[in-house]
């Protein structure tokens, strides 16, 4: 049972969706609420556009700061008073408003369905980045008959100490080239080629892909070999919860000099919830079936009915460690049975092992290792009997293996890279933080030549900032601390008829002026301002909205 990218679970390499962009929040850079409507939008905006215009300033390097402060704020508003850029960047930030191919999205759609397209767009993105990282694609099978070792293990003759047999009775190698000639076309060659039994046979397949739209794409393929076919596949995403394609191959027979199709594939895809995807697959022609899948959550279940056996495949998914798999068949002849475990292995690496027992075939360990679009798979025949120590080693054996590999290798390269990641982000973190300072110090500087008219204009009954502090505060502030930044100046520039309104309810580092001094750590905002010449104080958190004067702030 084969082992894909979509139906492992296992994320220790899988960075999971962050919403935490690094640049600044458009809400704070305005000063409003995720809730503000597009009156207090425009109001901000225009406020903040004269407070921050180049030319109040002289000073060449001032009205160059000046400029990109402007542009930050013209920026902001020009996303959050877009309905269908302020939806994506409600729920998904920055990146969302970066990633292409979006449907259209309004405010009235929810956030799940928002997170859902964003999903599937950034899905689309990783499988480009698998491509250019493993192209060209390519996988090589490889049959190895173990029989001859279970029949001497089987043996009654005590005199065989001849050596088992081991073969290789099969060998085939596939690579495949993409050729982008467009942003909509793609040009791919194919070769295959295949020894089975001492003889060989080989195919040449070139495919033109289109793409029609973001929602659709139609496919040619021409092969060359034994028997020269000619494929058409084409699909089409109907809704953002809806999809569906068909696929055809017409084949031409040179004896008979006619052009044969073995049927048609139809297939649609529905996602019922969040948690509940249903699809129905239906083949005319030879080899005919119809088949339902039905997958909830961690779990997957497929019934149908193909030709003359009925199938159920069920899939159990353990978090962080392996998805389960279980497959039944029933035919004339007999029950099929398959069982088997896959998992991810490292940040671009599948691997799965499955054991499929039947009459007719005896017993099989199929090995199965998949790097992004590289696939290795190792059928290895155990015994052309349903024999129970073929079918206790073929369980037995791999899980040993794995257990041994899993704990010299792959957990120690797991925590490396866990470490490199760490140690990464780290290094980011602490760029962003100096980016951050730059920035905010630059800002203030900038703001440093308004505070004086702002103060002027107040007069000595009204709201001045005497001193303020943003960061890790204590009982007694250490004004020389490292993780504590001055913010009077930003802040007495917000102050307009005596008030002081930051409405915003995400981090304060985020502000005009500000930056974090202390990542990770908590952090408060400490203020101490004059109004109608009494002493007033007060200390919020980092999240809390800024509200002055208030008369319980006063010092008695």
């Amino acid at each position: 049972m084969a082992s894909n990218n979509d139906d492992s679970s296992s994320n220790f390499f899988t960075n999971d969706l962050d919403r935490n962009d690094s640049e600044r929040d458009l809400y704070a850079i305005l000063h409003i609420n995720k809730d503000a409507d597009t009156t207090t939008i425009q109001q901000a905006y225009r406020r903040l556009t004269l407070l921050y215009h180049p030319d109040k300033h002289t000073d060449s390097r001032n009205k160059q700061l000046a400029v990109d402060l402007f542009i930050q704020v013209k920026n902001a508003y020009d996303i959050l008073n877009d309905p269908q850029k302020r939806a994506i960047y409600d729920v998904v930030g920055m990146k969302g408003l970066k990633a292409e191919g979006w449907e259209i999205i309004t405010r009235t759609r929810t956030a799940r369905e928002i997170l859902d397209e964003y999903e599937r767009l950034a899905k689309e993105r990783e499988e480009k980045r698998f491509n250019q990282i493993t192209n060209p694609n390519a996988s090589i099978h490889a049959t190895i008959n173990l029989t001859d070792i279970f029949n001497q293990i089987n043996s009654i003759d005590d005199n065989n100490n001849i050596l088992p047999k081991i073969e290789t009775t099969e060998f085939t190698v596939e690579q495949s080239i993409d050729i982008p000639l467009t942003r909509q076309d793609t040009a791919t060659i194919n070769a295959v080629a295949t020894i089975r039994n001492g003889r060989g046979i080989g195919s040449l397949t070139t495919s033109f892909r289109r793409i029609l739209s973001d929602l659709s794409w139609f496919r040619i393929d021409l092969t060359y070999g034994q028997r020269p076919y000619i494929g058409f596949h084409y699909f089409r995403r109907i809704t953002q919860k809806l999809q569906a394609n068909v696929h055809t191959t017409f084949s031409f027979i040179m004896s008979r000099k006619t052009l044969v199709t073995s049927g048609f594939i139809f297939s649609i895809n529905y996602q019922l919830t969040h948690n509940l995807t249903s699809s129905l697959q239906w083949k005319t022609g030879r080899a005919s079936f119809m088949k339902g899948i039905l997958q909830y959550n961690r779990q997957k279940w497929m019934l149908g009915l193909i030709n003359t056996f009925g199938a159920i495949d069920g899939v159990y998914r353990f978090p962080n460690v392996c998805n389960l798999r279980c497959s039944l068949k029933l035919f004339i002849f007999g029950p099929w049975v398959e069982y088997g475990i896959d998992r991810q292995l490292t940040k671009h690496t599948y691997g799965s092992a499955t054991v499929a027992i039947s009459a007719r075939m005896g017993v099989l360990l199929r090995l199965k290792f998949i790097r992004g679009n590289q696939t290795f798979t190792i059928p290895l025949p155990l015994s052309q009997d349903v024999l129970p120590s073929a079918i206790f080693y073929a369980t037995i054996v791999p899980t040993l293996a794995y257990l041994v590999l899993d704990r010299l290798i792959i957990q120690p390269f797991a925590r490396s890279e866990q470490e490199r990641e760490q140690k990464k982000h780290e290094d980011e973190a602490r760029e962003k933080q100096s980016e951050h300072r730059r920035e905010a110090m630059n800002a203030q500087e900038v703001l440093r030549s308004l505070v004086e008219q702002i103060k002027d204009k107040e007069g000595s009954q009204g709201l001045i900032i005497l001193k303020a502090y943003y960061g890790h505060l204590t009982s007694i502030i250490n004004e020389s601390s490292i993780k504590i930044i001055d913010v009077s100046i930003p802040l007495q520039t917000l102050v307009k008829d005596s008030t002081l309104k930051i409405e915003t309810t995400v981090s304060k580092s985020n502000l005009t002026g500000f930056y974090d001094p202390c990542i990770g750590e908590e952090k408060s905002l400490f203020i101490k301002y004059s109004f109608h010449s009494h002493i007033h104080s007060v200390t919020y958190k980092d999240l809390d909205p800024v509200i002055l004067p208030n008369r319980n702030h006063l010092i008695l």
